[in-house]
C-alpha cells in the first residue's frame, strides 16, 4: 500500500511541478483578498462621498435658516424700534413725524409665521447616514445647532404671540371695534391716538418693547453657534 502511494506521489511530482503550483495557488489566494479589499475600499469610498453629499445639503439648509434667524432678529429689532417711537408720543401723536408713525403704526397689528427647515437633517437621520460620520463631534454639532435653530424660531414665535395677546385685548374692546368697523381715522396719528387712550393699548405696545430685552444679543448667540457648526463642515469636507 505504501509503495503504491510513493509511486503516486512521484508521478505526480514528476508531471507537475510543486513550486508552479503554490505560486499559481498563491496567486489565485491573493486574487481574491485583492478583490475583496477592492470591494470594501470602493464602499467605504462610496460611504464617505454620500456622508459628503448629505452633508452639504445640511449646510445649504442651515445657511437657510441661519438667513431667516437673521431676518426675524430684524423684525424683531424693527417693532421694539417702532414701539418705542409709539410710546415716546403716546400723549403728543401730533408733534410725531407722520412718515415714522406711518412706518411703525402697522406692524404691532403684523403677523409672521416663519417655517423652520429639516428636511436635509431629516434624511440624514432617516438613511443612517449620520451614524457614518467619521468625526463623531461634528454630528453632535450638527445635531446641536439644529436645537439651537428650533429655540431660535420658538423664541420668535413667542415673540409674536404675546405681541399677539396684547392687541387682542385691545381690540376685543367694543369701542375699538365699533372704531375699527367704522373706518373712522384720517392718518395713523389719529388712530394711534385712540388707541393710546386705553390703558391695553399702551401696555399692548409696552409689551413689545419688554418681551426680549436684548434681541441682537440673544440671536446673535444663536447665529454664533451656527456659524461655528458651517465652519466644522468646511474644514472637514472642503
Amino acid at each position: 500500500m505504501k509503495t503504491n502511494l510513493i509511486e503516486k506521489v512521484k508521478r505526480i511530482s514528476t508531471r507537475y511541478k510543486f513550486g508552479d503550483f503554490f505560486r499559481n495557488f498563491i496567486a489565485v489566494v491573493l486574487g481574491i483578498v485583492i478583490t475583496f479589499a477592492g470591494s470594501d475600499l470602493m464602499e467605504e469610498r462610496k460611504m464617505r462621498n454620500e456622508v459628503k453629499d448629505a452633508l452639504l445639503l445640511v449646510k445649504d439648509e442651515i445657511l437657510l435658516n441661519r438667513k431667516t434667524i437673521e431676518g426675524l432678529m430684524e423684525q424683531e429689532l424693527f417693532e421694539q424700534q417702532g414701539a418705542c417711537y409709539l410710546l415716546q408720543y403716546k400723549d403728543s401723536m401730533n408733534m410725531a413725524s407722520p412718515d415714522s408713525v406711518e412706518k411703525y403704526g402697522y406692524s404691532p397689528f403684523q403677523s409672521f409665521n416663519p417655517i423652520y427647515i429639516d428636511d436635509a437633517m431629516e434624511m440624514l437621520k432617516s438613511s443612517s447616514l449620520i451614524s457614518a460620520i467619521e468625526n463623531k463631534k461634528l454630528a453632535t454639532q450638527i445635531i446641536q445647532t439644529y436645537n439651537t435653530i428650533k429655540i431660535a424660531y420658538a423664541s420668535f414665535r413667542a415673540f409674536m404671540d404675546i405681541k399677539h395677546a396684547g392687541i387682542e385685548r385691545l381690540t376685543d374692546k367694543a369701542e375699538v371695534r365699533k372704531a375699527l368697523a367704522n373706518k373712522k381715522f384720517a392718518t395713523k396719528g389719529e388712530e394711534w391716538l385712540f388707541y393710546f387712550s386705553f390703558p391695553e393699548g399702551v401696555q399692548a405696545v409696552k409689551q413689545i418693547t419688554q418681551t426680549h430685552s436684548y434681541p441682537r444679543r440673544m440671536y446673535g448667540r444663536y447665529i454664533e453657534q451656527i456659524d461655528k457648526t458651517l465652519a466644522a463642515i468646511d474644514e472637514v469636507y472642503k
